[in-house]
């Protein structure tokens, strides 16, 4: 008896791909397309029903527009106008894309679930670990350290052995020469540009929560105004203030709507802390600078140490200075290309 599996298909070329290769590994296959935002037609969605009508495979569609709005839409803009910068895909994989998917898997009997990612998971010594992909350039496991044990043992990541190159060719091979030639998509779902118009035209009274304040230099001195603080981010650079010197956001201070600027010296950091902490097991962390911390994607791996506190809460130290650590991002720590966990920067 074949295995069910449920699948995201997002109507793209890698979850197509996915469709195919999980065919062609014997599983019985499902097609699962969540909508989470939409303004206009939903291409993708007829993509995907197309694909999974050719493929002769079940095809279900799950109308999650009001839980995102409500739990990553909302969240992206509290977080702005709380002073820290949001990362809405690692937010939407925690807490609602992969429940999601497992529960529809429980519900239409499904024993795995699948998507389109460009990861590994393995085994070893009773832990499952998401891996880093074969395709340096698509990696995706940054975005997944959120992912328990439980969820990690049913799900099944069929392009992480390949390289996205190759995968088009896959599709193209096959006869879904329209597959192959996707563009890939690049941002958040719902925001794919500059936050600031988003933010803006989201808000019933934009001018309740965005309107001038001051740009501060570390000693409080007045530097000049800004135009609300939900419109900067640390570590920003470009469209601040003409000053004869570079400087960065080194601080946001929402209760008084002040912007502290720095210069690139004082930007950096040995150390900072992290909530909502998700690791394999703690056991796994030691004493030693033995772990690799990321805070942006397939950028600055420095070698540390995390200290677990109490409420799901750690301290991270570095092997050596970080600059622009912005609240509100992620900290990932990898071993030997294994994940062994994250949590948000606080």
């Amino acid at each position: 008896m074949k295995q069910r599996i449920l699948l995201g298909m997002s109507g793209g070329t890698d979850s197509s791909v996915a469709a195919i290769l999980l065919l062609e590994q014997g599983y019985e296959v499902i097609g699962i397309t969540f909508r989470f935002w939409e303004e206009g037609e939903n291409f993708h969605l007829q993509d995907a029903v197309k694909l999974a009508g050719q493929l002769g495979i079940q095809h279900v569609t799950y109308d999650a527009r009001e839980v995102f709005r409500a739990n990553v839409v909302q969240y992206f803009m509290d977080e702005y106008l709380s002073g820290r910068t949001p990362f809405p895909c690692v937010k939407c994989n925690n807490e609602l894309k992969w429940k999601l998917i497992l529960e529809e898997a429980d519900r239409l009997g499904c024993d795995k679930v699948a998507m389109g990612h460009y990861v590994n998971i393995i085994q070893e010594d009773n832990h499952y670990f998401v891996t880093e992909g074969k395709d340096p350039e698509k990696d995706q496991s940054f975005f997944l350290w959120g992912l328990t044990q439980a969820q990690l043992s049913r799900i099944v990541f069929p392009l992480g052995q390949f390289h996205k190159t190759d995968v088009r060719a896959m599709a193209a091979v096959r006869g879904y020469k329209k597959v192959s030639e996707k563009k890939d998509s690049l941002g958040a779902c719902f925001c794919s540009g500059d936050y600031r118009p988003f933010l803006k035209k989201q808000l019933a009274e934009p001018d309740k929560y965005i309107y001038p304040g001051n740009f501060m230099d570390e000693e409080g001195n007045v530097l000049g105004t800004h135009d609300g603080f939900p419109l900067y981010t640390v570590g920003q650079r470009r469209g601040l203030i003409h000053l004869n010197r570079k400087v960065f956001v080194k601080e946001i201070r929402p209760e008084t709507n002040d912007v502290v600027l720095a210069p690139l010296r004082s930007m950096y950091k040995t150390e900072f802390l992290i909530r909502d902490v998700n690791v394999v097991d703690k056991s796994l962390f030691s004493s030693e600078f033995d772990v690799l911390c990321r805070i942006r994607y397939r950028k600055q791996n420095t070698l540390s140490r995390v200290v677990f506190l109490e409420n799901r809460t750690a301290r991270v130290e570095l092997s050596e200075p970080l600059e622009s650590i912005a609240p509100g991002q992620t900290a990932v720590f990898y071993r030997d290309g294994r994940i062994l966990g994250g949590g948000f920067i606080s």
